[in-house]
Formats: structure tokens, C-alpha cells, sequence
């Protein structure tokens, strides 16, 4: 199976000394939907917060968000927990889409972006938007 997505995630996304634990969780079948779901669920400590520009439990409605999704809106790779949504590669808005309605966590990963959404829970779900590129940070 190849992992190039997933390496290129956590080799772009995540702390240096976080990378692999990770790593070896995404890349093992029997770990890999136990590690994304550890994953969104300590997402703040992982992610490397150079590379978050939007965050928040209603991120969909910051400004500059629906901009960012219509300039990025490229075939994406989705992962989660949640087996009808796992392995899909959809176009980002629809990849955006899914996860919004998923009961599971979700990450999109493109090709010099990512999205994380935590598990829906009360109070909402943690929500991150993560670039490569050098942009003003936006959080709520």
C-alpha cells in the first residue's frame, strides 16, 4: 500500500519529536484507525503550530476560510475512523463537505494543506486548517 500522502502529513504537519509514533500507526493496518482517531483527539499537541493558519470549533465561518477552499479545491485524500469516508479522494470542497456531516473524525490531506476534524462531541469538535505555505495565521 502506498503511504506518500501520509508521510508527506506528518513530515509537514506534525512536531518533530511527535513524527514517529504517528507515522508507524498510519502505516500498520491494525493501528492505523486507532492512531487517527489518538490523533484528532490530541491533534493541538501534535500539530506543528507554524503550520496552523485557521482553527476553531466553527472554522467554516471565519473569514477567509470559503476563499482558501475555493483557491486549494484539488482532488484530496480523506482518512478517518469512519469506514465509508476512509480512502476516498474527493475535491476538496466536497472532501469538506463529508467531514462537516462525518460522526467520526476526519483528516483531508492536499498537496500543501491538511484539515483536521475532531470527533463531534458536546461543546463542538476542534477543527484545524494547516498550510505549507506562509500565510497570515487566522484563529478563532
Amino acid at each position: 500500500m502506498d503511504y506518500s500522502a501520509e508521510e508527506h502529513f506528518v513530515y509537514a504537519f506534525i512536531r518533530k519529536n511527535r513524527r514517529e509514533r504517528l507515522l508507524l500507526e498510519l502505516k500498520d493496518e491494525k493501528k492505523r484507525y486507532r492512531g487517527i482517531s489518538r490523533f484528532c483527539h490530541t491533534a493541538e499537541n501534535l500539530l506543528d503550530p507554524e503550520r496552523i493558519i485557521m482553527s476553531g470549533k466553527d472554522m467554516e465561518t471565519l473569514p477567509g476560510f470559503a476563499d482558501y477552499i475555493r483557491e486549494h479545491d484539488e482532488i484530496c485524500l480523506i482518512l478517518s475512523p469512519f469506514s465509508f469516508l476512509d480512502g476516498e479522494e474527493l475535491p476538496l470542497k466536497e472532501a469538506v463537505e463529508q467531514a462537516v456531516m462525518c460522526p467520526d473524525a476526519v483528516l483531508i490531506l492536499g498537496s500543501s494543506f491538511a484539515l483536521v476534524y475532531g470527533e463531534p462531541g458536546k461543546g463542538g469538535r476542534d477543527r484545524y486548517l494547516l498550510s505549507e505555505e506562509k500565510l497570515n495565521k487566522r484563529k478563532s
